[in-house]
């Protein structure tokens, strides 16, 4: 029965029958004749094969607010079964889009492992929006992230503060004029655009130049483009990205400018081909934060990896 239910969920978080075998690591035909089995079953079709992507049907819309519940319930009875184990043993899903993933969570799951050695952790990798519904069904304990969630659903712990700067490439020709306001990679290191030494910048100085944004959905979009609309102007965009490093390594190759954090920066490898500039704005601060569903069933293993996390960017 579970696994019936495993496979149609995928599918509906995939919206893909190949996509959802993938990950699964079953055939295709073997999915497909799972999933028929259960509709068979049901006596109703889960699924309009007939869009593209895969839709719902309503009999397919109920099975998963089902399914959702019954996930969270395994979950739950899970991690009551490892915490009596008492933290030598159990499983921790993490989570975070592909910045926090990449550059954040390793030195927090390190500090964390050290510790717990027995406790088997996992890492979900997507979106913001993604993430936060998999922690609503407990498939994720904890995620990191930054920017506006629903504090009617969600706790959070703060990590650290995130500060965005303008990056700008080497050779655009209004580096030349602006020397007193520019900052280098080491001087972000040093954290001299945390203090008054450097002047902030004008961002309308920028606003025929092309733009690199993080796309619709990215918290960094929603702050990017408030900081045009605070500075009298709409930005010209070049490209839409789905990521914070993809944008930085566009820009790092001279395709446009782009809005960036100073984590991100300081964690990078040294590099010469960018200059930074501060912007006085509100905006451009930003918390990261260890967030868990509201009210759920906190397990050992969840709050010993905010114990032993909660300061490793301090």
């Amino acid at each position: 029965m579970f696994q019936g239910m495993d496979y149609v969920y995928e599918v509906y978080c995939e919206k893909s029958f190949s996509k959802a075998a993938e990950k699964l690591f079953v055939s295709q035909p073997a999915l497909s004749a799972s999933i028929k089995k259960t509709e068979k079953k049901i006596g109703l079709p889960l699924f309009d094969r007939s869009t593209s992507p895969i839709q719902l049907t309503p009999a397919g819309k109920a099975y998963i607010e089902a399914s959702k519940e019954i996930i969270a319930i395994k979950r739950r009875l899970e991690n009551y079964y490892n915490d009596l184990s008492d933290l030598n043993s159990g499983e921790l899903v993490l989570g975070g889009t592909n910045f926090f993933a990449s550059c954040l969570l390793p030195p927090m799951i390190k500090a964390f492992s050290e510790k717990h050695p027995g406790i088997h952790l996992q890492i979900n990798e997507s979106s913001s929006a993604n993430l936060y519904e998999k922690l609503l069904t407990e498939e994720v304990d904890l995620i990191v992230d930054s920017g506006i969630y629903n504090k009617n659903l969600y706790e959070s712990i703060p990590l650290l503060a995130d500060h965005i700067l303008l990056a700008v490439p080497q050779n655009n020709q209004l580096n030349a004029s602006l020397t007193e306001f520019r900052l280098t990679q080491s001087d972000i290191m040093q954290g001299l655009h945390l203090h008054g030494q450097v002047p902030d910048i004008s961002l309308k100085t920028f606003r025929n130049e092309n733009f690199l944004l993080l796309g619709k959905g990215n918290d960094l979009h929603r702050r990017a483009l408030n900081l045009c609309q605070n500075s009298d102007f709409v930005p010209k965009v070049s490209l839409y990205l789905n990521q914070l490093m993809t944008s930085y390594n566009m820009a790092k190759h001279g395709l446009g400018i782009s809005f960036v954090t100073d984590s991100l920066i300081k964690l990078s490898a040294p590099d010469t081909s960018l200059v930074f500039y501060k912007i006085r704005d509100e905006e451009t601060t930003r918390k990261i934060f260890i967030a868990y569903k509201k009210n759920c069933y906190l397990s050992h293993a969840m709050q010993a990896f905010i114990q032993t996390t909660s300061h490793v960017w301090e």
